[in-house]
């Protein structure tokens, strides 16, 4: 999934990006080589548009939009939920949260200043849709892109959707259709239109019982990828012990 090759030459000429293959291969932080494949196979990846935008100070937002298979994309941003918010605070923000609640003394030392741990983080694109789901994202997704299910459910888990697929999930649910990106890491969350400190201010109004079954909800993620990473270890080992 990618945009035309000489739509991208249109836009980049637009932009003012250099016409010749190694200057702009490096405006847009991208080899010669890999622009270069891009192009002659005619699509071009979308994360080479998002770093060339920021290399010019322009919105990747609107420079997405300005192809046909983003045309509606800046016309779509809308604050995010506030469940889409909380889609992305992760364990150790919520725990840190619950510890400063809990124990008054630690508080000063657990509160602002913090760093927010931003996205993509492990199950980041997961939560999101989980957050958001109407209940038929992951069907849509799997016949709109001729994707089977178990490899949807891997992309997801592996926070490997494609931008398109990122945005069709957030126009099924109708939410802001930045916000996938977002979650995935296309697009960082100020570039999607999420208030600075969103996270933060919702976070630190929960109220306790919602705080603790946030953190219980992040913490059988963490569970669930700890089963599964000690299975793919004791996979590997037998497979090394059958060879030998």
């Amino acid at each position: 999934m990618s945009v035309g090759a000489s739509a991208f030459r249109r836009w980049a000429a637009e932009a003012g990006l250099p016409e010749g293959m190694a200057p702009l291969a490096r405006a847009v932080g991208v080899s010669r080589t890999t622009l270069s494949a891009q192009l002659l196979r005619g699509r071009v990846r979308e994360s080479v548009i998002i770093e060339a935008s920021r290399a010019l100070g322009i919105d990747p937002v609107e420079s997405l939009s300005a192809f046909d298979e983003y045309n509606e994309l800046a016309a779509g941003v809308r604050p995010p939920l506030q469940v889409e918010v909380l889609s992305q605070v992760t364990l150790n923000d919520a725990m840190t949260e619950l510890l400063a609640r809990r124990d008054p003394r630690r508080s000063d030392l657990l509160r602002p200043p913090r760093q927010w741990e931003d996205p993509p983080q492990y199950d980041s694109v997961r939560n999101w849709i989980d957050a958001v789901d109407p209940g038929t994202i992951r069907q849509s997704l799997s016949e709109r892109f001729a994707v089977s299910p178990s490899n949807l459910a891997t992309a997801i888990t592996e926070n490997k959707l494609r931008p398109r697929q990122l945005v069709e999930a957030a126009r099924i649910a109708q939410t802001s259709l930045t916000s996938g990106l977002a979650a995935a890491g296309v697009l960082t969350l100020a570039e999607a239109g999420w208030p600075d400190g969103a996270r933060e201010y919702t976070l630190s109004r929960l109220r306790d019982v919602a705080l603790i079954e946030l953190v219980q909800a992040r913490l059988a993620g963490t569970l669930r990828g700890a089963r599964r990473r000690a299975s793919d270890e004791d996979a590997a080992r037998r497979i090394q012990s059958t060879l030998g």
